[in-house]
């Protein structure tokens, strides 16, 4: 895995960038930093802006205002055959009556690379995706893997200084594309390529990215790695878009620092961690749990907050609770698929305890 402890190394800058269509900002501004080696994952819902950006980045859209930085040389206003880019596109865009090998080396060719070194280094890329042995079939002769990973090879078979992703797992099965971003991962960091990947997918984002930009509105509202965004979201966007979370809405009635703040809730009273300094006492809160840190039992004698069971959803290996306090706040609990919780039943009077709460402010 690369080392990035440090962003001296950063291949790629983006600097200001704004993308305006007529009197509609699509993105921006935006400034990143991609680091040699690391995977970059852009993810937000849909019309966010992640799409625009990585075209922005391959030279498919040009930027209103702002600079691209690759390596060290601006290219801002080149075409992309001039980038230096590498790009897997969504529906992989492979040419139908051309071969697996003519697919993988079109890129090659067009660069005047000699014949005899096109093959050689067709055949290794074709190795490194785990392809070899199939030069000679044709796209409709290969399966949905098959072909994204063909995609692939193409894209890193001329060396580029970067690949960029834009959502190329979206068209494959469920199983098949669990199974593609590990595989697609373990090839990234194998080469070492520094990666930008687009995709509205958390599960694909957290399972394969170093880092994540988080975008919403054509706007970057968190940038941090898969822990940083789920652990610690800096805004109410962040906390209901990435994972399942508990936010209810309070005033801090406490302070120790800057980091620790004490939250009344109605009828709870909750210590948690600010996401950032300034909350001040008599200012309204966001305090957000995760459900798997929202802690039952059944003893209602046990330290903790006093609750009933409204719901109950059995899930295989977890079980969902909904819950509401006697002052009225609900909150969920998701709790493993045992014995003892399974005896927890609708209407059951339980006690829960509330882990690893983080504040952030209302507003």
């Amino acid at each position: 895995m690369p080392d990035l402890s440090s962003r001296n190394e950063a291949v790629l800058h983006l600097e200001g960038v704004i993308k305006r269509y007529g009197a509609t900002t699509a993105v921006g501004p935006v400034d990143l930093e991609v680091g040699k080696g690391e995977l970059l994952t852009l993810l937000g819902p849909s019309g966010c802006g992640k799409t625009t950006t990585l075209h922005i980045i391959a030279g498919l859209t040009q930027p209103t205002q702002g600079r691209l930085l690759l390596a060290g040389r601006e290219i801002t206003r080149l075409a992309p055959p001039y980038r230096d880019i590498g790009l897997v596109f969504q529906n992989y865009a492979l040419f139908p009556h051309r071969s697996v090998a003519q697919n993988v080396g079109f890129g090659l060719r067009m660069r005047k690379v000699p014949r005899h070194e096109i093959a050689a280094r067709v055949r290794r890329m074709l190795e490194i995706v785990g392809l070899a042995g199939v030069e000679e079939r044709m796209p409709h002769q290969l399966s949905g893997g098959q072909r994204q990973r063909v995609a692939l090879a193409r894209a890193l078979v001329i060396e580029p200084s970067i690949l960029l992703l834009d959502e190329p797992l979206s068209n494959l099965d469920a199983v098949l594309r669990k199974r593609m971003r590990l595989e697609l991962r373990d090839i990234q960091q194998r080469l070492g390529i520094t990666t930008v990947f687009v995709t509205h997918d958390q599960d694909e984002a957290f399972e394969m990215s170093d880092r994540i930009v988080l975008m919403n509105a054509g706007r970057v509202e968190q940038v941090g790695s898969p822990e940083d965004l789920y652990d610690a979201p800096r805004t109410r966007f962040a906390a209901e878009f990435i994972g399942e979370a508990n936010l209810l809405e309070g005033t801090v009635v406490g302070t120790r620092g800057d980091e620790e703040v004490l939250i009344q809730i109605g009828d709870l009273s909750v210590p948690a961690l600010a996401v950032r300094p300034g909350l001040a006492q008599g200012q309204r809160a966001i305090l957000m749990t995760r459900p798997e840190r929202v802690e039952l039992t059944s003893r209602t004698e046990d330290d903790g907050t006093a609750m009933t069971v409204m719901k109950r959803i059995f899930q295989g290996d977890r079980i969902l609770f909904e819950l509401t306090t006697v002052g009225g706040q609900k909150l969920q609990c998701s709790a493993a698929s045992i014995d003892s919780y399974r005896s927890i039943v609708v209407g059951g009077k339980v006690a829960a305890r509330l882990r690893e709460c983080r504040a952030f402010p209302a507003a």
